[in-house]
This record gives structure tokens, sequence and C-alpha cells, in this order.
């Protein structure tokens, strides 16, 4: 009804501006269609540029936000493009870095192999001096206690012979008294020389036990063995002179045996004791003597 009175009233009022006398001369009916007419399709008019008034402001508003969002868009293509540039550099300054990194890993690396090795030359150095004679070269009298207590167990173990010889240079501090204590010096390592040429196995092994006594340890090998061994080694001594500078020296041993073959109540000290009884026995008989000593059952 609203729409109807509305659509009469825009009519009538066309009617009465446009003043057609056409529509003058009608019946009053006849001016009501008309006049419903005429302002309906006022009414769709007006609509009409009212709905296109409409979109064309929302067609500016779309316009402005999708040239701000253009805008936004630009601005983050020239962010992503100075990112890009940036992210380039680091990327750049990370690999020089990790060269210089792989550089400083590697200096590192090389001077601790250096340190290693010289610390691994350290260690042979100190084993040296804690195992070795300096004078001679032969092992000492701290390498002996432990290779002696070593060879006493594996000899024990396998039931194998195991003999000990001790060695003494006869009338060596009248050396030392007439010709000086390098002469002496001068006999220990000579002899020193031909101990190591006596020995014939890598398991044997040869001490300077302290001064002038030596010691030989001869894994594996009986009494017969060690009693030969220390005879022919005591003859080639007495054959030799030991020349120091323009003095030469007539140089004689005495040689100590035991052997022990899995005998009750007998380690290392009382082995070593069956030796030097020995040992004092050739001295006591003259020296430049090999003798053997057998512990009584």
């Amino acid at each position: 009804m609203k729409l109807l009175t509305l659509s009469k009233i825009l009519g009538y009022t066309f009617l009465l501006m446009s003043y057609v006398p056409a529509a003058m001369a009608m019946t009053e009916k006849n001016i009501e269609y008309l006049s419903f007419g005429i302002g309906f399709s006022l009414g769709c008019l007006l609509l009409l540029l009212i709905f296109s008034a409409i979109g064309w402001y929302l067609n500016c508003q779309c316009r402005r936000q999708y040239d701000k969002v253009l805008q936004k868009f630009k601005l983050s293509k020239r962010a992503i493009h100075a990112v890009k540039k940036v992210m380039k550099k680091m990327v750049a300054e990370q690999q020089d870095n990790q060269y210089l990194l792989e550089d400083k890993v590697q200096e590192r690396t090389l001077e601790l192999n250096i340190a290693l090795q010289e610390l691994e030359s350290a260690n042979h150095e100190l084993e040296r001096k804690n195992t070795l004679d300096e004078l001679t070269g032969l092992h000492n009298r701290r390498f002996y206690d432990q290779k002696i207590l070593a060879e006493y167990r594996r000899s024990h173990r396998n039931h194998t012979p195991l003999s000990l010889v001790l060695i003494d240079i006869d009338h060596f501090k009248a050396v030392n008294d007439n010709y000086g204590h390098l002469a002496g010096d001068h006999c220990i390592v000579t002899l020193s020389k031909y101990i190591k040429r006596s020995l014939k196995r890598s398991t044997d092994k040869a001490f300077r036990y302290g001064g002038e006594e030596f010691c030989l340890i001869l894994p594996n090998t009986d009494a017969e063995g060690a009693l030969l061994m220390a005879e022919q080694l005591r003859v080639s001594i007495s054959e030799q002179v030991f020349q120091f500078q323009d003095i030469k020296l007539c140089v004689t041993i005495c040689c100590g045996v035991y052997t022990y073959q899995q005998q009750v109540n007998i380690g290392p000290e009382q082995m070593f004791s069956g030796a030097d009884k020995a040992l004092y026995q050739a001295k006591h008989n003259g020296r430049n003597q090999t003798k053997q000593y057998i512990f009584s059952e």
C-alpha cells in the first residue's frame, strides 16, 4: 500500500510539472492508472540511479583499497629485494666465516697432532729413561724388577724353564783406581756391547743391575742352555782387549747361573739369590769362571 501511494504521488507530481493537455482530458480513473505507471517507472529509475551511485561509490572504494594493496605489495617487493640482498650478503659472510673456521680447525688440528707427537715422543723418552740405563743402553734395575716377575709368572703358568745369569767384572775397582772412572765406564760400555751381541732371541733381555754388575733373563731356557751361553760370553770377553785411549785393558768376568724349573717355594727373589750365590762361588774360586747354583731339595 505504501508503495502504491508513493507511485501515485510521483505520477501526479510528474503530470502537474509536465502539464500534458492530453493527460488533463482523461478521466479520473485513467489518470490514476497513468500516474501509477509513471510513478512506478520513476521509482524504478530512481532506484536504478541510487544503485548505480552505490555501485560507483563501492567501486571507487575498492579501487582505493586495491591501490593501497598494490602500494603495499610494491613496498613489500622492495622490502623482499632488500631482504634478499641482505641474505646474500649474510650467506657470503657465512661462507667466509665457514672457510675461516675450517682453516682455524685445520690449523688447530695440525697443532694438536704436533702436540700429540711431541707428547708421544716425550712419553717414549720418559719410558726410555725409566727402562734403560743411560750409560750402556741396556735395561735398568727398575725394568728388571718388572720383567723378572712377568717372566716368572709366565714360566710358572706354562711350565717352562726360566734361567737367570748374573755377570760381574773382575777387579773392577782396580781399573777405576789405576786408570780413572772414565776407563771404568769404557769397560762397562764395551762389555754391554758384547752382552747385547750374545743374545740370540728377542725374548732374552740384558740389564745393568748396578755398577759393574749385569743380569740376563733367559725365558724358556734350561740349565744346560743357560750355562753354555754364559760360558761362551765369559770366554769371548777374556779373549778381547778393551782399548781406552792409549791404554789396553784385559777384562774378565764371572757368571752365576740359576734355572727355575717349577721348584717348590722358589720365586724371583730366590732365583736371584741362587744366581748371586753361584756368582760368589765363581769369584771365591779365583774369578773368570762360570758357576751354576742348584737349591738342595
